[in-house]
């Protein structure tokens, strides 16, 4: 069986959504012929710790860890932020921007390039080169952000020369999140330099999206292939009973340039003008919420009918997901929204239940859900047909008429996912 090194940050016990590619290629690749080999950070700040992952990860498998220096947590500290916040959270959505902060960001974006993984670089590549000398293997994917993952394959690629497929579940100079650093000319040259050296040495890149493909091949990415996040069925086996509630669920980080304005609004009026509608309508979010969505649902007076949850483990967010009537999907209001496909799309889709998803037109989520038959994607500030659908699915809910259409969902399993993957390793290694 052919070996694959995949080098990635994020891995159990690590939570969120960032873990799941490598995890279930770890998991299904074998299936396709191939004997994965993992490198990741040991002792890594990560935000939020799930054990659940680790019962995917198969007994016998190899795992390079390499002690990691970050500097979130004296970051944390001097900011005073809690320890456990996500860096999304800190970046975006830190209440007071105090001098300490602006100046830590600003040093972030402008020194830590291409991030604040970058000095896990070198003691990764030396562990490496000795892991390599007395354990060849015949490709190698790095999977990231963070792209310090990405600059490690260029740096290993040079040396060793193996196929590389270099992937993409966020774009790197292009992500919506890129512009909160204040990124100076001369650092954004380093950034765009280290970029185009992963474009113009790797075998293959892999994006989640066709919008995001187009995006990098405006900036000189050539050889570029889609490959999609996914779900696994085996982690909805359990049978859940759906709520006795009108849920409306979201479940993830929800910072400001998500916040559901409109929809508050829409519910808020709802709720006055149905009182049936009021006693039964619940929107959960499970997850860190942003402070002044807290205030307008304070605001709206429907505290009532807004359930806060923090995060909780990928077993109970599963859960969630498939107790829930239907599912909220917000998309952040950024440039490159377009190509944006969540994680947490792919697993509501394990759910099997219903998604509101709301931001602009013409995206490519708006596109799986029309391709797929799964949900609806309507406009951040279109009241009427928010009104409309909420309205539509409670007379649904009322009669027990909620259903799901699976339709062409198996394209985006893990396996099938991996064996794509696969697919394009055979191919980079016969050239």
């Amino acid at each position: 069986m052919k070996r694959v090194l995949i080098i990635s940050y994020y891995w159990p016990p690590a939570g969120g959504i960032s873990i799941i590619r490598p995890l279930k290629l770890a998991k299904y690749l074998r299936k396709s012929g191939w004997e994965p080999v993992i490198c990741t950070a040991k002792n890594a700040h990560y935000p939020f710790e799930d054990e659940d992952g680790l019962r995917d990860i198969p007994k016998d498998l190899e795992i390079i860890k390499v002690p990691i220096v970050e500097p979130y947590e004296a970051y944390k500290k001097l900011t005073g932020q809690k320890e456990k916040s996500a860096l999304a959270d800190v970046i975006q959505n830190a209440p007071k921007r105090s001098f300490l902060h602006k100046l830590s960001v600003w040093i972030r974006g402008n020194f830590f390039i291409p991030d604040a993984r970058c000095l896990w670089i070198k003691p990764a590549l030396k562990e490496l080169t000795a892991y390599l000398k007395t354990h060849p293997v015949d490709a190698i994917i790095t999977t990231g952000p963070p792209h310090s993952v990405n600059r490690l394959g260029y740096l290993l690629k040079k040396k060793y020369h193996l196929p590389w497929l270099a992937d993409f579940q966020d774009p790197w100079t292009q992500v919506d999140y890129y512009q909160h650093f204040k990124i100076s000319s001369w650092a954004h040259k380093r950034h765009r330099k280290m970029e185009n050296q992963v474009f113009n040495h790797a075998d293959l890149i892999t994006i989640v999206s066709e919008s995001w493909k187009t995006d990098l091949q405006s900036i000189g990415a050539k050889d570029v292939k889609v490959i999609p996040l996914g779900f696994d069925p085996e982690d909805f086996q359990t049978k859940v009973s759906t709520d006795e509630s009108f849920t409306l669920t979201h479940l993830g980080l929800l910072g400001k340039d998500r916040n559901p304005n409109t929809l508050l609004k829409v519910i808020s009026r709802i709720c006055s003008e149905n009182k049936v509608f009021a006693s039964k309508f619940r929107l959960q979010l499970v997850g860190v919420v942003n402070e002044e969505l807290k205030r307008q649902v304070l605001e709206l007076n429907i505290s009532r009918q807004v359930i806060y949850k923090n995060q909780v483990s990928r077993k109970e967010s599963l859960r969630l997901m498939q107790s829930s009537q239907l599912l909220l999907l917000l998309l952040n209001n950024a440039k490159n929204v377009s190509g944006r496909i969540p994680g947490k799309v792919f697993e509501y889709f394990g759910a099997q239940r219903p998604i509101l998803s709301i931001g602009p037109k013409g995206t490519d989520v708006e596109n799986i859900l029309i391709d797929s038959n799964v949900g609806e994607n309507i406009g951040y500030d279109d009241a009427f047909q928010l009104k409309k659908f909420l309205l539509d699915r409670f007379e649904l809910f009322c009669t027990s008429k909620i259903k799901f259409v699976d339709n062409h969902l198996y394209d985006y399993s893990h396996q099938q996912v991996s064996a794509t993957f696969a697919l394009h390793l055979e191919n980079i290694t016969e050239k």
